[in-house]
C-alpha cells in the first residue's frame, strides 16, 4: 500500500472503528442502491442519499444537498458509463453499514465507498467516496 493509499484511506478506517462496524453475514447492503448503481441511474439512487451528503469523487468533493448530489452523480455517470459493478466488502452493525463496490467502465475502473445509516426501516447514504483505481 502506498502512503497516499493510506492517507485517503486512513480517516474512512478511524471511522468505521469508532462506529464499530463488523461483519456480519447475515445482513445484506441494499439491493436497490446496488441496482441503481449497476445502471448508473443517479435519480434512483439518490433516492437512498441523506439529505446531506459528502461526495468525494475524482473531479469534485464536498457536502452536498440531496438535489446537488444528484447532479453531480448524473455527470459523474455520463462522464465513466458502468459496464458493471458489484460489492465486493460489506460490514454492518445496528443501523450503520459499510460497503465497498467495483464500478468498472470501458477504460477504467473505480472502487465506490458507501456509508449508510438507517432509520424507521429506510437507507439513507451519508457518505459515497469514489476512487479511480491504478492500473
Amino acid at each position: 500500500m502506498t502512503n497516499l493509499n493510506f492517507r485517503i484511506h486512513t480517516p474512512l478506517l478511524v471511522i468505521l472503528l469508532l462506529m464499530g462496524i463488523t461483519i456480519e453475514s447475515s445482513a445484506q447492503f441494499p439491493a436497490e442502491i446496488t441496482k441503481a448503481t449497476q445502471s448508473a441511474n443517479s435519480p434512483e439512487l439518490s433516492e437512498y442519499f441523506n439529505s446531506k451528503i459528502e461526495l468525494v469523487l475524482p473531479e469534485k468533493s464536498g457536502v452536498f444537498s440531496k438535489e446537488q448530489a444528484q447532479l453531480v452523480m448524473s455527470s459523474f455517470f455520463k462522464n465513466n458509463p458502468a459496464q458493471s459493478f458489484k460489492i465486493i466488502h460489506q460490514s454492518n452493525r445496528q443501523s450503520s453499514s459499510f460497503a465497498i463496490g467495483k464500478y468498472k467502465t470501458q477504460n477504467n475502473i473505480f472502487r465506490f465507498y458507501f456509508l449508510t445509516k438507517t432509520t424507521e426501516d429506510k437507507t439513507f447514504i451519508h457518505q459515497l467516496r469514489i476512487e479511480q483505481e491504478d492500473d
